[in-house]
């Protein structure tokens, strides 16, 4: 049994293309005069009225890079003002004399090359890039600098990032470059970077390849330069191009995809070929394209278009099923029923009912990702995880579905970042956290040749976690090498090497027997 949202993840992803210029004009970023004028001279590109305002602000400390860099307006800096205004001599004064941070992100988690291309300032972008300024560095809805560019067709930006050894396959949970310049019928951008050689066929799942996203977005134009490029047009059952273009009614589309080697014989996930979906949706030119190219179906007795349509239309509805009838919420509860009698099957069954009745509720795919962790198919839960991921990238749940399918298939790193962003976006989240404990008990987890960061996340299970070498707790700024629990821990678990301990103000835990116990003040301990 398999299931797929009928509503492609780009239809309800927030489009990159929009380019908003900085607004300067919400809250105040201070209650003085003084720091407005201060990120208005930076607008201007007014160097020596900001020079002026910094100093009165430093107030003779000696201090001046901090000062600026008090003064923020939603997050924005005075270089994020300069940058979104294209003001790169301000620009370089602010990161070559005073050291201001070149990725410094606002509260939305733009930077200042982002504010740049917003601008479309191509000299600020090439001064930003060279000078440390990171093209990949994702937003709060995961949208990297590139991907901004690339979604708004911003081609010379993209072309001075990509000269200047840019990645063109950057990548985030929102999909490739690619994917954003579909996503924003951005044809030009979607040729410049076939140009630089990018992926045609990188997915962001196991299905979501530019090409589908480009027959999602209906642009022909699109889905041709992807087929010269090389994208593979047979897909990965059971969502394949095909499948997509008969669902979406993309007659025009049929003919590049079958001379690409699109298979007719390949099945959607209700065991339907394509040309019976054109035919369930009376798109009769459809099925005369499919006809000629499709396998004879054994069960279609008079095998003709006519033939076929009229079979379609003789078969019941899945519409008609009763279930269907009851609505998406109370298909929900039934599958939440069947989930705590163990039952996962069928509460698959009862979720993929009520997407495709209600898509746009990513708590069902995030309740039938569970369902196949249970049943312990990674590939099928990570596809619904990583589309609740697309749909709300600030869901800490999403983040902890996508990693607990990833340990199902031993991506241990991936698994690692994605726990991570989670814990960055809810530091207390216990689901998370007895996550981390108990698969870190796994011997073939503790024994995995994972990078020593990755490792880490897994060690730190939550803010403020430190472990028994060394490190710094970022919760209290104190460092505690050696927890004064862990003579108790050990008494208990006899591993001394997976106790985990925070500073002498939090509680400690062990992975290695899952104690919670109280830390003691340990020796030389600072204070907070």
């Amino acid at each position: 049994f398999h299931s797929h949202s009928p509503q492609s993840p780009a239809r309800s992803l927030q489009n990159p293309t929009e380019l908003r210029p900085a607004s300067h004009g919400a809250a105040p970023p201070t209650s003085g005069p003084q720091q407005r004028r201060l990120l208005q001279a930076a607008a201007d590109g007014d160097l020596r009225l900001f020079k002026s305002i910094a100093s009165a602000l430093d107030g003779g400390k000696g201090r001046v890079k901090e000062a600026v860099e008090a003064v923020r307006n939603c997050g924005a800096g005075a270089l994020h003002t300069a940058a979104g205004r294209g003001r790169t001599p301000m620009c370089a004064y602010l990161v070559e004399e005073l050291g201001v941070d070149v990725n410094a992100a606002d509260d939305k988690g733009a930077t200042p090359l982002t504010y740049a291309l917003r601008w479309r300032a191509v000299d600020t972008v090439r001064y930003l890039f060279d000078h440390g300024a990171d093209a990949e560095k994702p937003g709060e809805q995961g949208f990297t600098p590139l991907h901004v560019a690339a979604g708004a067709g911003l081609c010379e930006m993209i072309e001075v990032l990509l000269s200047k050894g840019a990645d063109v396959n950057c990548f985030s949970y929102r999909g490739t470059l690619l994917h954003s310049a579909i996503i924003g019928k951005q044809v030009a951008a979607v040729k410049l970077l076939l140009d630089h050689h990018a992926d045609c066929n990188k997915p962001v799942s196991l299905h979501y390849t530019p090409l589908i996203a480009a027959l999602h977005a209906r642009s022909l134009k699109c889905v041709k330069l992807l087929i010269e490029a090389g994208a593979d047009a047979k897909g990965v059952p059971p969502l394949t191009p095909l499948v997509v273009a008969a669902n979406d009614g993309l007659t025009d589309f049929y003919e590049p995809l079958l001379r690409a080697g699109a298979d007719p014989d390949v099945r959607d996930d209700g065991g339907q070929l394509p040309i019976e979906i054109a035919a369930r949706n009376n798109r009769r030119k459809d099925v005369e394209i499919l006809f000629p190219v499709t396998s004879h179906i054994p069960y279609v007795r008079d095998w003709s278009v006519d033939g076929i349509l009229a079979y379609v239309k003789s078969v019941p509805k899945e519409e008609d099923d009763p279930l269907y009838k009851m609505g998406p919420a109370y298909l929900k509860l039934e599958g939440t029923k069947a989930y705590k009698r163990k039952d996962y099957v069928s509460a698959i069954n009862f979720y993929s009912m009520a997407i495709k009745l209600n898509p746009g509720d990513v708590t069902l795919h995030s309740n039938k990702s569970l369902c196949w962790i249970n049943l312990g198919e990674g590939d099928k839960a990570l596809e619904d995880a990583e589309f609740c991921r697309m749909i709300r990238p600030d869901w800490p749940k999403a983040c902890y579905r996508q990693g607990a399918a990833q340990m199902l298939l031993k991506n241990y790193e991936k698994a690692c970042e994605a726990f991570q962003d989670g814990l960055k976006l809810d530091p207390t989240n216990v689901e998370i956290e007895n996550a981390l404990r108990v698969r870190f008990r796994e011997p073939e987890v503790r024994q995995c040749d994972m990078k020593q960061a990755s490792m880490d996340v897994l060690l730190l299970a939550y803010s403020g976690v430190v472990a028994v070498r060394p490190v710094k707790c970022p919760t209290h700024s104190a460092q505690d090498p050696i927890c004064g629990s862990v003579d108790e821990c050990v008494q208990e678990c006899g591993d001394e090497g997976y106790h985990f301990g925070m500073c002498s103000h939090c509680k400690c835990f062990c992975f290695n027997c899952s104690s919670s116990l109280d830390a003691k003040p340990a020796p030389g301990a600072l204070s907070p």
